[in-house]
C-alpha cells in the first residue's frame, strides 16, 4: 500500500481551478519532485497532499485513511509523523527562536522533560548550524537564519516525511549545500522527501536516490517528467 494516495484531487479558488483532477501515488522512502513553472499549482498540490490545504474534490490517503476524515487522534499522529519546510519558512513571528522549537516538541514528545527539550533545541540548532542567540525573534535574522531554523524545526521530531517547498530559497552556496548534506543524510535513512524546487542543482541531487521520481505540474494537471528539464 502507497504511503499516500492522491485520488482525483482537485482544489479550486473564487476565481479559478488551481488543480485539476490529480492523481498519484507516493511510496515510503521515495523521493518525489514536483515540478513546474511559476503559477503552475505545484505548492498547491504540495499544500494539499501535506493535508494543509483541504482539496475541493476528491480525497488525500495517508496509510490508507483519508487525511480530512482523520480522528484528532490520528490527525495528530500524522502530523508527528509529517513535517514541513515553508518557501517563506513560516516562523511565529511573536515567538523567540526557542519558542518556536520548544512547540512541536511541546506539542509531539510531551513526556519531555524541560531539559530534555532544551537540550534537543541546542542539538537540532548544531545540525543545521544556527549559533545566534536563542532569545532573537524571527524579525532579527536573514532570510537565510529563518530557513536554517525552519529547518531545525522540521527535524526536531525526527519526523518520516518531509515536505519540502523551495528549502533551499534564501540559502548562500554553503547554507545550501550543508541543508543539502542533511536531507541526502534523511533520505538514506530510508525517509521520504515530496519536494518543490527550480533549482536544478537541488533536483540533480534528490534524483540521484534510489527510489525518485518528477512530475510535472502543467497548469493544474499533472504527467510524469522523469526527464525533465530545467
Amino acid at each position: 500500500m502507497a504511503l499516500f494516495s492522491v485520488e482525483s484531487v482537485k482544489f479550486s479558488s473564487r476565481t479559478q481551478d488551481i488543480i485539476k483532477g490529480v492523481s498519484m501515488e507516493i511510496e515510503m522512502g521515495s523521493v518525489t519532485g514536483l515540478l513546474g513553472r511559476s503559477g503552475s499549482g505545484k505548492s498547491t498540490l504540495l499544500k494539499l497532499v501535506a493535508g494543509i490545504l483541504v482539496p475541493t474534490g476528491g480525497r488525500v490517503l495517508f496509510d490508507g485513511k483519508d487525511i480530512q476524515l482523520m480522528s484528532n487522534v490520528e490527525n495528530k499522529t500524522f502530523r508527528r509523523r509529517c513535517s514541513y519546510v515553508f518557501q517563506d519558512s513560516a516562523l511565529w513571528a511573536n515567538q523567540t527562536i526557542e519558542q518556536n522549537l520548544n512547540l512541536p516538541l511541546q506539542t509531539h514528545n510531551q513526556s519531555m522533560s524541560r531539559d530534555e527539550r532544551s537540550s534537543r533545541i541546542r542539538r537540532m540548532c548544531e545540525i543545521v548550524r544556527f549559533n545566534r542567540p536563542l532569545s532573537l525573534r524571527p524579525v532579527d535574522l536573514s532570510m537565510g537564519e529563518q530557513k536554517r531554523v525552519a529547518f531545525a524545526r522540521a527535524l526536531i521530531n525526527d519526523p518520516e516525511v518531509l515536505f519540502l517547498d523551495e528549502c533551499t530559497e534564501s540559502l548562500d552556496q554553503d547554507g545550501s549545500d550543508h541543508i543539502l548534506s542533511l536531507l541526502v543524510d534523511f533520505i538514506n535513512s530510508g525517509k521520504t522527501v515530496i519536494y518543490v524546487s527550480h533549482r536544478s542543482e537541488f533536483i540533480d541531487i534528490m534524483n540521484r536516490s534510489r527510489n525518485s521520481r518528477v512530475y510535472d505540474i502543467d497548469a493544474g494537471f499533472l504527467r510524469g517528467a522523469d526527464d525533465y528539464e530545467i
